[in-house]
């Protein structure tokens, strides 16, 4: 698995040359294998990419971000039918049954709360009984919303902040920041594994090409979560380059995926493999998700 994360805060140029990537900052040259790279952000509005190069990303599947100019990923560089039999895998995801669909996605939410009632406990030190007893309701599709009371629960005490995802400050960006990253990364491995992003499990929006993605983060949220509100300060202003590289930098840190300990890149990869498999054999059990 790939493990390099490389961050084009400067202007420069990057090209292919002998299957490594070639980057010019002023007069220095760096070179490095692709083989090597899992994640390319480039936050540069100045920096050049040759063709080649992006093919060659394609090929070596690393996730490539475009950033806005305020530093936020704007884009992501998918794949065009990387999958070997790309049709077959499509049309058994747009065969997926509403029953399917409906116990996958109480899976997902169960773990979520679950992640989120583990966050809280570490950055509050105590547990939250309340936001626990919400994973025992979880019905089938999650229809009577489980998920939106825990998340209210959750974000409107685990600070000391009144409803801390509604203000425009570091904590809201250092959290949007992760997010956009997390969704790049199970975008490309969806893509790499012949899923068609834009049809979801549970999110169904028209104008959303992501739908799968935002399926699948959904409990690897909480591990930014974690990061952010024991790292970052509640303060006005946009992130620091170093907030934005601490975040990035966390698709290293450590994931359990069924007692097994991987990078949270290769557990969401991971998690996307697992539902080939729970597709396959049409059985939601087989969808395997992080425990914190």
């Amino acid at each position: 698995m790939s493990w390099r994360i490389i961050h084009v805060g400067n202007e420069s140029r990057l090209s292919l040359k002998q299957n490594n990537l070639s980057l010019i900052q002023g007069d220095q040259t760096f070179s490095l294998p692709l083989e090597d790279i899992g994640v390319l952000l480039v936050e540069n509005r100045g920096t050049l990419l040759t063709g080649a190069l992006l093919n060659a990303c394609v090929q070596h599947k690393i996730t490539v971000f475009i950033c806005d100019e305020k530093y936020m990923p704007s884009g992501v560089l998918l794949g065009y039918q990387q999958h070997s039999r790309q049709v077959s895998a499509i049309k058994k995801q747009l065969q997926w049954s509403l029953p399917f669909k409906k116990q996958l996605w109480k899976k997902i939410v169960e773990q979520k709360i679950l992640n989120q009632s583990e966050v809280f406990r570490l950055v509050k030190g105590e547990k939250s009984l309340k936001i626990q007893s919400y994973v025992n309701s979880v019905q089938s599709g999650d229809t009577t919303n489980r998920e939106g009371a825990a998340a209210r629960e959750y974000f409107q005490n685990i600070l000391d902040i009144p409803a801390v995802r509604s203000f425009d400050n570091h904590i809201n960006a250092a959290l949007n920041y992760g997010y956009a990253v997390i969704r790049g990364v199970t975008s490309r491995s969806l893509s790499s594994y012949g899923f068609l992003t834009s049809v979801g499990i549970h999110h169904d929006s028209e104008l959303n090409n992501f739908n799968l993605a935002d399926d699948i983060i959904e409990p690897y949220r909480p591990y930014i979560d974690r990061f952010v509100f024991q790292n970052i300060s509640n303060v006005a202003g946009s992130l620091t380059k170093e907030d934005r590289i601490s975040i990035v930098n966390l698709l290293t840190e450590p994931v359990v995926l069924l007692g097994k300990t991987y990078s949270l890149q290769r557990a969401i990869e991971i998690t996307v493999q697992s539902l080939v498999t729970s597709t396959d054999e049409s059985d939601p059990i087989k969808l395997l998700l992080p425990t914190l």
